[in-house]
C-alpha cells in the first residue's frame, strides 16, 4: 500500500510534464512538421553529406565527428528555420490565444527543434556504421563523440529559433551576423592589421569557448574535467536563449509581423 501511494506523485508529475503547455506545443509542432514532409528533407540532407564525405574512402572517428558537427549544425539551422516559418502562420494566433504565456510557445519551438537533433544524428551515425565507413569505431569514442556533438547542434537550433521572426527582429539578426563576421575576421583577417588590434579582436571569440570545448571532446573521444565547464556553458546559453525568446515574443506586436 505504501508503495502504491509513493508511486502516485511520480505518475502525476510525469503526466503534468507531458501535458504542460511547452511540451504540448513541442508535440504539436513535431507532428505538423512530420506531416508536412519537411522533416524528411533533413534526412535527405544527411544522405547527401554522407555520400559526399564518406565515399569512396574510409575515415576515422575523429574525421566523422569533426565534419558532422558542422554538417549537422547546418542542417539544424536550415531545418529549424523551416519549422519556425511553418509554425508561425495565421493559425499561430489561435494557439497563442489559448496559452497563459507566449513564452510557452517559444520554449516549445526550441524543445521541438532540439529533440529532432537526436534522431537526425542517430540516422547519420547508423549509416556510417552499417556501411563500415569508419576505421576505428568503439563504443567509448562513439558515445563520447555524441556527447560532444549533440549540445552544439541543439544550441544551433536554439539560436535559429531566437533569431527567426516573429521572435527575433531584423536588427537582432544584423547584430548577430556582425558578431559572426568579426569572429571570422579575427580568425582569418582579409587584410593586414597590427598584432595589438588582432589581440583585441580575439575577445569576440570568447563566447565560442564552450562550443570549442565540445568540439574537442567529440573529435578526441575523451572527457577531461574541463569539458564539464563547456557543457555547463552550452546549457547556460540555451537557458538564456529560452528566456530571451519568451521575453521578446511577449513584447512583440504580432499584428506588425
Amino acid at each position: 500500500m505504501q508503495q502504491v501511494e509513493d508511486s502516485r506523485p511520480q505518475t502525476s508529475f510525469l503526466s503534468n510534464m507531458f501535458y504542460s503547455p511547452t511540451v504540448t506545443v513541442a508535440r504539436l509542432l513535431l507532428d505538423s512538421y512530420f506531416r508536412s514532409g519537411w522533416m524528411w528533407g533533413e534526412f535527405v540532407l544527411v544522405l547527401v553529406f554522407f555520400a559526399a564525405l564518406f565515399f569512396p574512402f574510409m575515415e576515422n572517428v575523429a574525421y566523422f565527428y569533426g565534419t558532422s558537427i558542422w554538417d549537422l549544425s547546418a542542417i539544424a539551422i536550415l531545418g529549424t528555420a523551416i519549422m519556425v516559418r511553418q509554425s508561425t502562420s495565421a493559425r499561430t494566433y489561435i494557439v497563442l490565444s489559448r496559452l497563459t504565456s507566449r513564452s510557452a510557445y517559444s520554449r516549445g519551438l526550441m524543445l521541438a527543434t532540439g529533440i529532432l537533433r537526436i534522431p537526425i544524428f542517430l540516422f547519420f551515425m547508423i549509416l556510417v556504421l552499417l556501411t563500415h565507413r569508419l576505421l576505428n569505431p568503439t563504443v567509448d569514442n562513439m558515445l563520447i563523440g555524441a556527447i560532444g556533438l549533440l549540445p552544439v547542434t541543439i544550441l544551433a537550433s536554439s539560436v535559429t529559433v531566437v533569431l527567426s521572426s516573429p521572435i527575433g527582429t531584423r536588427r537582432k539578426r544584423m547584430v548577430f551576423l556582425a558578431w559572426v563576421a568579426l569572429v571570422l575576421f579575427s580568425i582569418s583577417p582579409i587584410f593586414q592589421l597590427p598584432d595589438a588590434v588582432l589581440s583585441v579582436l580575439s575577445i569576440v571569440r570568447i563566447p565560442l569557448a564552450p562550443i570549442a570545448t565540445c568540439y574537442l571532446v567529440s573529435i578526441n573521444g575523451t572527457l577531461p574535467a574541463i569539458s564539464l565547464l563547456g557543457f555547463a556553458g552550452i546549457v547556460l546559453y540555451i537557458v538564456v536563449l529560452a528566456f530571451l525568446a519568451g521575453y521578446w515574443l511577449e513584447q512583440r506586436e504580432l499584428l506588425l509581423y
